[in-house]
């Protein structure tokens, strides 16, 4: 189990984690980032990067108490790192190490003589020509040993077979001072914890934060502890570890730009480029150049990703410079090991092996497939912007193949999809705008209809009845005909009111489609001969389940319009097409087009462009409401050529509309 985890609760979407994840150890599920164990090396940059703090430490600290609370039984000693100066700025270091001493440790050991160990092993080890024909990377920095074992096993053999300093320190401790102690490490690297379960030197390790939660748990104040100085042995050029370059002082090995075959790389970014180059080099057989690389995933130990303060680099060198300074140290290496033989003949050498997890590979058609879900057609679609936590959009296609990331993850694509939404909602609030209005004048024009047709079928009856009695004289048989004609116009208009205001049920039943256009043109065509009808019927158009009644009305009003347009002459032109799940009607005409200031009223009950006395205005509101009932759309606009067109698309039912027509309507079209 790795160190870090996921508090699934207070994940917010951001893919922060992903975007500092060196491995991309982050699986993405339901918007959920959680770790994946076998990839993860611990390295802790996914912690401070989320904001919400659903990114955490597992806490060692009720293990620290379980051991202390046994400590009657078997002791307990703790190693502090050599980067506690900077981590604790409001007290002595002095104090600290007292602070622990009040905890109940047996003894509390400086890991920074640990690390003068493992940089004298080092030393042998550079001096010994080790380097000559193979270069070796160091390896006290346990995320960069994870991080060569996961995600480059081919550069295992090249990492340097020394233990760490924690687990050299350790080693001191078990085989020299006290083997029935148990141990307890305190340092600001979450990726201790993973190298302390896999070496069983180390029984526990804390965080500086975690040590500050201990302090609190078992009521010490280490800024007002008694100041106590750390059990030896004591530590040497060890203490400078935590800073850029720290092994390479240490271990008494040239570090200069120009004349060392010494490269020093630190950051997490810097070191994954680096160990892409040694990789090409293996690959290659080139085994030349520099013969060590001494690589830290942060920038020093002071500059880990859960230090407990905000200062910059240099300010926490300077704590560790001066906290160095304060006792006389040995410059020569030999020297040092003249006087610490007792310790040198231990076995500080490790090995180490590759876990790499086996990744599948990925067909080209297949990132194309998912870039395409994205609307990445092409490779200028593909903005590399990162705000997926990936490098590109092929790396993100890559993971999204492989399981461990969400399509909706790509934030461009879910901007578009939120404007189409916008569009949509737009569009929606209008026609149910339209809706509400036009079953607001449908209540009102019932209530109309009936209250004037019962004195207009009086009207009617006593003019006929007027008509039979007269002499039949020219001019009063001319005003009864008058009276006849214009009562018969008013019947119509409120029979199309009625019409528009009844909320008539479909009857669906599987319809030819390409008939009902047939004979409403035939119809037409009897009646008006001097217009050219245009018939283009799809012969792919299945039968289709609607009210055929009420559909020929749709079609023989839009016709009607469309002759009137051309004034009796001009061409009319009827298309079909069949679409998935429905089908598409286009209707035509050569006449002068609908003026674009009565397009958003077309459908308006009332609303007409013909003369007066010519229209009731209702014919295309009705249309509308019968498309609607179909659950299908209708839209009318101007051709580029000229002349004006209506669009039918009815849909089956238990089907959604498609995106995309099959048949090209014009630019100018106004949807209503």
């Amino acid at each position: 189990m790795v160190s870090i985890y996921t508090v699934g609760e207070m994940c917010k979407k951001c893919y922060s984690c992903v975007r500092v994840c060196p491995t991309k150890a982050i699986e993405v599920h339901g918007g959920q980032a959680n770790i994946i164990e076998e990839k993860c090396i611990s390295c802790g940059h996914c912690v401070p990067r989320c904001s919400q703090g659903a990114k955490r430490v597992r806490s060692s600290v009720a293990q620290a108490q379980t051991l202390l609370a046994g400590a009657a039984s078997r002791p307990v000693r703790v190693m502090l790192a050599p980067s506690f100066p900077a981590a604790f700025l409001d007290a002595a270091p002095e104090r600290v190490v007292g602070a622990l001493a009040q905890c109940g440790f047996a003894a509390v050991h400086e890991v920074a003589f640990g690390a003068d160990l493992v940089s004298y092993a080092y030393h042998e080890l550079y001096a010994s020509g080790r380097g000559d024909g193979q270069f070796l990377i160091s390896s006290p920095c346990p995320a960069v040993v994870s991080f060569v074992e996961k995600m480059h096993p081919e550069l295992v053999p090249h990492l340097a077979p020394v233990k760490s300093p924690m687990e050299a320190m350790a080693m001191v401790i078990r085989e020299r001072l006290d083997p029935a102690a148990a141990i307890v490490f305190v340092g600001p690297c979450v990726a201790k914890k993973d190298e302390a379960g896999r070496s069983d030197l180390v029984d526990a390790v804390l965080t500086y934060a975690e040590l500050v939660e201990l302090f609190e748990a078992l009521g010490i104040d280490y800024r007002r502890s008694p100041p106590r100085e750390f059990d030896p042995p004591l530590a040497n050029l060890g203490k400078i570890y935590p800073v850029t370059g720290g092994l390479l002082k240490a271990a008494s090995i040239d570090a200069d730009i120009l004349e060392s075959r010494v490269s020093v790389v630190e950051g997490s970014s810097r070191v994954s480029d680096i160990l892409e180059v040694l990789s090409a080099r293996v690959e290659r057989g080139d085994e030349g150049g520099s013969a060590m690389f001494d690589l830290l995933f942060c920038e020093g130990c002071i500059a880990g990703p859960i230090m407990p303060n905000e200062l910059t680099f240099y300010e926490r060198k300077k704590y560790i410079v001066d906290y160095m300074k304060r006792r006389p140290l040995v410059d020569d290496i030999g020297l040092w090991a003249e006087t610490h033989g007792e310790y040198l003949d231990l076995d500080f050498g490790k090995s180490f092996r590759a876990a790499a997890a086996l990744e599948p590979v990925v067909p080209p058609q297949e990132i194309t497939r998912i870039l395409a879900l994205t609307g990445k057609l092409k490779s200028e679609d593909e903005l590399n912007c990162r705000a997926c936590g990936y490098e590109s959009c092929r790396d993100k296609a890559v993971a999204v193949y492989r399981g461990i990331a969400e399509v909706e993850m790509c934030l461009p694509y879910l901007i578009s999809k939120l404007e189409v939404a916008i569009r949509d909602l737009t569009d929606n609030q209008q026609k149910l705008i339209q809706a509400e209005k036009l079953a607001s004048m449908g209540q009102m024009a019932a209530g109309i209809a009936h209250e004037i047709n019962n004195p207009l079928g009086v009207v009617l009856m006593y003019a006929h009845l007027l008509k039979d009695e007269i002499d039949g004289g020219e001019e009063s048989g001319a005003d009864v005909e008058r009276i006849i004609r214009e009562a018969e116009r008013a019947r119509q208009i409120v029979k199309g009111i009625l019409n528009f205001a009844r909320k008539e049920h479909i009857r669906r039943e599987s319809a030819d489609v390409n008939a009902l256009l047939g004979q409403s043109v035939e119809a037409f065509r009897a009646r008006s001969p001097a217009v050219r009808f245009e018939l283009e019927l799809d012969r792919k158009l299945q039968p289709h389940e609607v009210d055929a009644d009420q559909m020929r009305q749709v079609f023989d009003n839009i016709i009607a319009n469309a002759v009137e347009a051309g004034s009796g002459s001009g061409s009319v032109r009827v298309r079909s097409e069949e679409e998935s799940g429905g089908f598409r009607v286009l209707i035509s005409d050569s006449g002068p087009g609908i003026p674009e200031e009565a397009l958003p009223r077309l459908f308006t009950p009332f609303f007409t462009t013909k003369p007066p006395g010519k229209g009731t205005g209702l014919g295309l509101a009705v249309c509308y409401g019968i498309v609607k009932m179909h659950g299908g759309s209708i839209q009318a606009g101007n051709a580029a050529e000229g002349g004006a067109f209506f669009e039918i698309r009815i849909r089956d039912p238990g089907t959604e509309s498609s995106e995309e027509p099959l048949i090209q309507a014009p630019a100018a079209a106004a949807s209503i």
